[in-house]
Order: structure tokens, then C-alpha cells, then sequence
């Protein structure tokens, strides 16, 4: 506790304090007293007695008192009492005005958990999560566990390594005028974590929390004014990139968003999810507006054409979903069993041309857009092709594989021009790697 409690009393520092000593018993599931500390709104609610915390006067604070022995019992009830310094970066946060958390800081408390870092005792495959171009098409980014790497896409020279994600990198996005890049991720169960990057300089700007879960998927509105988030928590958030603010919170489907997307006149947001539909919602006022509820199975994909008339989807029932799109419903299309396996990712090219899907069956399939008829292959994939994307020309088809493996493809005939290159290195344990040192070292003292 000593690294919160040696903050300066920022809320920040205050809920190191409250999430190891205070959270067990007041979260929204105990309750104890009515008080539940479970974000600042309800903090600063208070319980059965009325407010617990007076802004400015931490003298007149019940919590204060309560923590301090001076009301009985004395919290945390049954437990050790807190430290003086502990106690001291409470009544500073409460003196200073109770102010709540600053921009980009998660205004929800979580408990504390602590969970062993349990290392792989074999070798692991470290697979590559998400893919995307710049608008310019000159670099690469790709998603792994706990990193971002940008690549050149002609060599596959890694030009830079952006580290400190939480876990795996399941999404990424750069903005239309090259400013920002996103990275979506976080630890499933605990928190989503966007990590916003300076793309030109490669400096981290802000890292912004405000899911419970981890997140999937991420999308920059066209005038980059905008960041959409799509969570395993069900919900959808709408940020201000420049503030790290969260300006809306979406919420209508019943289980987690895999996919968001805005369309080519950021006028919608649409959302693909396990709960076997495609919303699609008002950016301006936050209002769904309806609900393709088609398929039969989730969604793990969406794509806008790019003349934002019709939108593409697809995912574990294997077919391929086109709706047509007008301010007041969408009309199905056409559909078509596509795969012979769970779709991963799709994607409609820049001209409008084709359709692109990757599959669990292990291929990369291309269709006309207007028929769905077949045009192309990329059978025998390694492994799942998770992370797919196309370069903004629509000439450079991207193919990031679970087994770590990344392919860069020409469309116009569909042969690889990059790779396979080893984007992630497999996770090698400790002991194997020390095994294999000393069996290179025993096989050079026997050939001197």
C-alpha cells in the first residue's frame, strides 16, 4: 500500500487505498451500510447516513472519522486500520475538494486482484491480434501481446516497437489525417485499455480506461474528432481523443461488441456483436436507430462500403451479411454461406469492388461485391488469419496469423509479396531456453 499511499491525495491515489482495504465490503454486490464505493458518482453519494465525504472539510468527513476510530467500529470493519500516511492522502484528496478523476482516468473502482504472473512452462505461439495502414499507406501496424509494432510494408523492417499495453493488442486504428494511432486492448475481467499513440513521433500520448472488460475493436471517426470503442462489457464508448474524455456511452446490446465502425460520412456507428446482430446507431445524439437482427450467430466482423450505403457482416454462422442502409432501416440485401468455417474478418476495398474474408477453414476469400460470387482464393493459411486488412489503395492485402506469422499479398493476382515473416517471436520458457544453451555450448567444447 505504499505506492498509494505515497501519492499526493489525488483520486487516483485514493482508490489505490479503498480497492486492497475497503472495496470487498463496499462494492456494488455487498453493500455494507448502503455504501458503495464502486465509481466516484457513488462514492461521493454515501450510504445509510447520507454523504460520507464533505468536500473541503475531511474534519467533518464520516469516512475520515470512521477510518480514524473516532465512530464506531472503526473501518475497515475487521481488518488492519489504515496507516497515518493512508490515512493522510484521504483527508488531503477530501481537503483539496473531493475532485474526481481527470481526463482519461477510469471513474470506476475495480478490486484489487491479485493474480500470479504464471509463466508457460512450453513453448508458445505469440499470435498477431490486429493490423492496420496508415492513410498514407507507408506503415504498418500490427498488434501483439503487449506491444504494437510499425512496420515498413515493403521490406517488413520493423521501424519502431511501442510496448506497454496491458495484453494483447486486439485492435488498432490510425486517424484519416495520420495524428493519432489507437491501440484497443486490456485484461479480460478486469479493465479495456486504449493506449493513444503520436503517430508521427511514436510517443505514447494517454492511456484511457473506462471499460470493465477488455476491448475488441476501435475506430476513428473520418474527421479523427472521434474514438469508438466496442467491449466484451457489452457497451460502446464514444472519446474525445484530444481529452481523453468519454463522451458517450452506448449501450443496448446484451453481450460483448466485437466490431464498430463508422461510415464514410461519420453521420453513423455501427456495432457487430455476440448477441447476433448488427446496431447501428445516431453519432450526434448517441440513439440507436435500429437493429439488423439476420444472422443467426455472433458477429466477430463489420465493414461500411465505402460509399456508406450498405454494410457488410459476418461471423460464426459462416455467411457473409450485406444490408442496404437508410436513415430509418436497414434492408438485407443478400446473403451467402461463404465459408466453411467461422469468419474472422472481413473487408470491403476502397473501390467498392470486393469483399475479402478470412475464415477459421484456414483460406483468404475475395468476392465481387455485388454478386458475392467467388474471384479469388488464398487457401492453406498457417493458422487463423485474425488481423486483416487492406493498404489504402486497395493494393496490399494484409494476413496477421494467430501462429505469429504476417503475409503481405498483391490483390491484383493474389501472390505474396512479404513473408511469411515471424511478426511475434514464439514465447520460449526459461528452462528450454537454458537447456539449448548448454547443448550449443557442450556440441563447441567437443568441436575444439
Amino acid at each position: 500500500m505504499s505506492g498509494s499511499a505515497s501519492g499526493s491525495g489525488s483520486y487516483q491515489a485514493v482508490v489505490g487505498i479503498l480497492q486492497q482495504k475497503c472495496f470487498a465490503c463496499h462494492s456494488s454486490t455487498a453493500k455494507m451500510g448502503g455504501f458503495v464505493m464502486a465509481s466516484y458518482l457513488t462514492l461521493m453519494k454515501g450510504g445509510e447516513h447520507g454523504a460520507e465525504i464533505v468536500p473541503g472539510s475531511s474534519a467533518k468527513s464520516r469516512l475520515v472519522m470512521m477510518v480514524e476510530g473516532n465512530i464506531q467500529p472503526r473501518m475497515p470493519f475487521g481488518g488492519n486500520p489504515l496507516s497515518p500516511a493512508e490515512i493522510s492522502v484521504i483527508k488531503s484528496w477530501i481537503d483539496a475538494g473531493a475532485k474526481g478523476p481527470a481526463p482519461g482516468e477510469a471513474a470506476t473502482l475495480q478490486p484489487k486482484l491479485n493474480i500470479p504472473d504464471i509463466k508457460p512452462r512450453f513453448r508458445e505461439v505469440s499470435p498477431v491480434g490486429s493490423a492496420a495502414f496508415s492513410s498514407d499507406g507507408k506503415t504498418l501496424a500490427i498488434g501483439g501481446y503487449k506491444e504494437v509494432r510499425v512496420l515498413n510494408p515493403v521490406t517488413g523492417k520493423v521501424l519502431e516497437k511501442l510496448d506497454g499495453a496491458a495484453g494483447m493488442v486486439r485492435s488498432l486504428a490510425f486517424s484519416a489525417d495520420g495524428k493519432w494511432l489507437a491501440a484497443g486492448g486490456g485484461l479480460c475481467q478486469r479493465w479495456g485499455e486504449i493506449e493513444l499513440w503520436d503517430a508521427r513521433t511514436e510517443k505514447l500520448v494517454r492511456t484511457m480506461r473506462g471499460h470493465n472488460d477488455c476491448i475488441y475493436s476501435v475506430a476513428f471517426s473520418p474527421d479523427g474528432k472521434l474514438l469508438a470503442s466496442g467491449s466484451y462489457d457489452k457497451t460502446i464508448k464514444l472519446w474525445d481523443p484530444a481529452s481523453g474524455k468519454v463522451l458517450r456511452t452506448l449501450k443496448d446490446h446484451i453481450d460483448a461488441v466485437f466490431a464498430v465502425a463508422f461510415s464514410p460520412d461519420g453521420k453513423w456507428l455501427a456495432s457487430g456483436s455476440q448477441d447476433d446482430s448488427v446496431k447501428i446507431w445516431d453519432v450526434a445524439t448517441g440513439e440507436r436507430l435500429y437493429t439488423l437482427s439476420d444472422p443467426i450467430d455472433g458477429i466477430s466482423s463489420i465493414a461500411f462500403s465505402p460509399s456508406g450505403k450498405q454494410i457488410a457482416a459476418a461471423g460464426y454462422d459462416k455467411y457473409i451479411y450485406i444490408w442496404n442502409l437508410t436513415q430509418t432501416a436497414g434492408n438485407l440485401a443478400q446473403s451467402l454461406i461463404a465459408d466453411e468455417d467461422s469468419i474472422l474478418q472481413i473487408v470491403w476495398s476502397p473501390d467498392g469492388k470486393e469483399i475479402i474474408t478470412s475464415s477459421a477453414d484456414g483460406s483468404i476469400r475475395i468476392r465481387d461485391a455485388s454478386t458475392l460470387d467467388p474471384i479469388g482464393i488464398i487457401p492453406r493459411q498457417s493458422d487463423w488469419v485474425d488481423a486483416m486488412t487492406l493498404s489504402p489503395d486497395g493494393k496490399w492485402l494484409v494476413a496477421g496469423r494467430f501462429d505469429g506469422t504476417l503475409s503481405i499479398y498483391r490483390m491484383s493476382s493474389l501472390k505474396q509479396l512479404l513473408g511469411p515473416i515471424v511478426a511475434f517471436k514464439p514465447y520460449v520458457p526459461p528452462q528450454e531456453t537454458a537447456q539449448a544453451q548448454a547443448a550449443a555450448s557442450e556440441l563447441a567444447a567437443r568441436r575444439k
